[in-house]
C-alpha cells in the first residue's frame, strides 16, 4: 500500500473509533432506551403484578365494609309424634348494622303446637304470627368505636400501602432495565472499538510483512505485529461474548402483549440518542430531600401502619370501658287472621334488655393497649431512622451523579487527546520518525482511554436513573416534585 494511502486509512479508522461511528448498515436495527421502557411498562409481568396491588387493597376494603352488610337469618323447627303436633316454629330476622352504634333489627316469628315453650308462645288470635322491631345501643364499650368500625377505618390505609408497594416494585424494575440497557450499550460500543482495532492491526501486520520482504524492517517487527493482531483477536472474542451476555440480560425484561418472552436479535443494537433522566441543579437538592422525607414509599408505608395502629389503639382504649348494651323491641302481631294490619302498640307490647359486664383486673385489655402503644412508638422510631437513611442516600447519590458527570467529560477529553497522540504517531511512522513498537503502545493507550470514557458515560447514565429511584419518585419521574 502506498504510504500516503496507509496514513489516510489509519487516520480514518482511528477517527471513526473515537467518534463511536460505524459504516451505515441497512441490516442493523437500533432500539432506543425510550422504546424499551415503553415495552416494559406495557407488558412486563412485574409491572402487571405491581398493578394488582391496588386490587388487593380494594379487596381488603370490601372485606372490611362487609361488617356493615345487612344479614338475614331464618330457622324452622317442627316436631310431630303419633298424630300430635308438638311444635311448629319458624323464626326469621333482618339485622341492619349501621356506622353509628345503633343496630336495627326486624324479627318475624310463627309458633304453634301443644309443647311450645312459654317464651315462644304466640296467641292463636293472630294466627300464631308475631312481628317485633327494635334496636340495640351500646352505652359503654363500643359507643364511640367498635371492632367493625375500627376494621373499616384501618382498611382505608391499605390503599396507601398498595400504592407505596406498587411504586417500589415498578421503580426497582425500571432501574434494573435502564442499567441493563446501558450495559448492553457499553458492550456494543466496546465490541465496535475492538473490531475496528483489529482492522488497524491486520493492516499493520500486512504492511510489516511487506516491508520485511523488501528488507525495510527486521523480522522481530513482524512478530510484534503478529502478537498485536493475536491480542486484538482475543479481545474481540471476549467482547463478542460480553455483547451476547448483555443482550440476553436485557432480553429477559422484554415481553409481548400475550406474555410471551421476546429476545433481541443479533442485528438489533443500542443507541444513545435517548438519555433517561436529568441532572438536577445543586439548588434542587433540599427540595428533593424534603419531598422524599414525606413521600418516599418506605415512609408512606410506615405512616400507613402508624395510622392503622392508632385506630387499633383507640379500640384498645375503648375496651377499658364496661360493656353495657341496651336493647328495645316493640312486639306486636300486626298480621291478623284476616291478613289485615293494625297499628303497632309501642308502649304495651315490648321487650327491654340491659347487658352488663366488666373484667375486674382488665389485664387483657390493658395489655392490648400497652402493646398497641409500643408498636406505634416502634414505628415512629423506624420513621426517624428511615428518614435519616434516605437523606444520607440521596446526598451520596447526588454527589455520585455530579462526580460521574465531571468524570464523563474529563475521560472523554482525555480520549480525544489520546486520539491526537495516536494520529501523531501514525504520521511519524509514515515519515520514518517512529516505529511499530511505539504505535502499538500508543494504540493500547488509545483503546484504554476510549473504554474508560465509555465506562464513565454509562456510569453517568445509570446514576441519572438511580437518583429518582433513591428519592422514591413514581416511575423515576421528577414530575411529582416540580409539578
Amino acid at each position: 500500500m502506498n504510504p500516503h494511502k496507509l496514513l489516510i486509512f489509519l487516520l480514518f479508522v482511528v477517527s471513526t473509533v473515537a467518534k463511536g461511528q460505524s459504516p451505515v448498515d441497512s441490516s442493523k436495527l437500533y432500539l432506543g432506551l425510550d422504546q424499551v421502557l415503553i415495552i416494559v411498562k406495557k407488558t412486563h409481568p412485574i409491572i402487571q403484578q405491581a398493578n394488582l396491588q391496588q386490587d388487593f387493597a380494594d379487596a381488603e376494603v370490601l372485606i372490611a365494609k362487609g361488617q356493615l352488610d345487612p344479614k338475614i337469618q331464618a330457622s324452622y323447627d317442627r316436631k310431630q309424634l303419633k298424630g300430635e303436633e308438638y311444635w311448629d316454629v319458624f323464626n326469621s330476622s333482618l339485622k341492619i348494622p349501621t356506622w353509628f352504634p345503633v343496630d336495627p333489627k326486624i324479627e318475624v316469628k310463627r309458633a304453634q303446637g301443644t309443647q311450645v315453650d312459654g317464651e315462644d308462645y304466640i296467641s292463636s288470635s293472630t294466627n300464631y304470627w308475631q312481628v317485633s322491631t327494635g334496636i340495640s345501643l351500646p352505652l359503654g364499650q363500643g359507643l364511640f368505636i367498635d371492632e367493625r368500625r375500627a376494621l373499616i377505618k384501618q382498611s382505608r390505609y391499605f390503599g396507601n400501602l398498595a400504592e407505596a408497594e406498587q411504586n417500589k416494585q415498578v421503580n426497582k424494575l425500571l432501574l434494573t432495565v435502564i442499567k441493563s440497557y446501558w450495559e448492553w450499550y457499553y458492550a456494543y460500543e466496546q465490541f465496535k472499538l475492538i473490531e475496528q482495532s483489529i482492522t488497524i492491526a491486520e493492516e499493520l501486520y500486512r504492511r510489516t510483512k511487506l516491508d520485511y520482504t523488501y528488507g525495510e524492517v527486521a523480522a522481530i517487527d513482524t512478530i510484534q505485529a503478529k502478537i498485536t493482531l493475536q491480542s486484538r483477536l482475543v479481545e474481540y472474542e471476549t467482547a463478542k461474548l460480553q455483547l451476547l451476555q448483555n443482550r440476553l440480560g436485557l432480553s429477559v425484561h422484554l415481553w409481548d402483549e400475550n406474555a410471551f418472552p421476546l429476545e433481541l436479535q443479533e442485528n438489533v443494537f443500542p443507541t444513545d440518542v435517548y438519555s433517561f433522566g436529568i441532572t438536577p441543579a445543586d439548588s434542587s437538592l433540599s427540595k428533593l430531600q424534603n419531598w422524599a422525607l414525606e413521600n418516599h414509599p418506605e415512609i408512606t408505608k410506615l405512616k400507613a401502619k402508624i395510622g392503622q395502629q392508632e385506630i387499633e389503639q383507640r379500640w384498645a382504649s375503648e375496651q377499658l370501658k364496661p360493656t353495657m348494651n341496651l336493647s328495645y323491641s316493640s312486639i306486636d302481631a300486626p298480621i291478623t287472621s284476616d291478613a289485615d294490619f293494625k297499628a303497632l302498640e309501642w308502649q304495651d307490647n315490648y321487650k327491654l334488655g340491659l347487658d352488663f359486664s366488666f373484667p375486674i383486673f382488665l389485664r387483657k385489655e390493658r395489655g392490648k393497649l400497652q402493646k398497641s402503644k409500643l408498636y406505634v412508638e416502634t414505628l415512629e422510631y423506624s420513621i426517624l431512622q428511615t428518614r435519616q437513611e434516605i437523606n444520607a442516600e440521596i446526598r451520596a447519590t447526588f454527589a455520585s451523579l455530579k462526580t460521574n458527570q465531571i468524570l464523563s467529560n474529563q475521560y472523554q477529553a482525555m480520549a480525544n487527546n489520546y486520539q491526537l497522540l495516536l494520529n501523531a504517531v501514525i504520521f511519524d511512522l509514515e515519515n520514518g520518525e517512529s516505529d511499530l513498537f511505539k504505535l502499538n503502545i500508543q494504540q493500547d493507550k488509545f483503546i484504554e482511554s476510549q473504554l474508560k470514557a465509555l465506562k464513565a458515560k454509562t456510569d453517568f447514565e445509570k446514576m441519572k436513573a438511580t437518583l429518582p429511584q433513591v428519592i422514591g419518585l413514581p416511575e423515576l419521574s421528577y414530575e411529582k416534585v416540580y409539578e
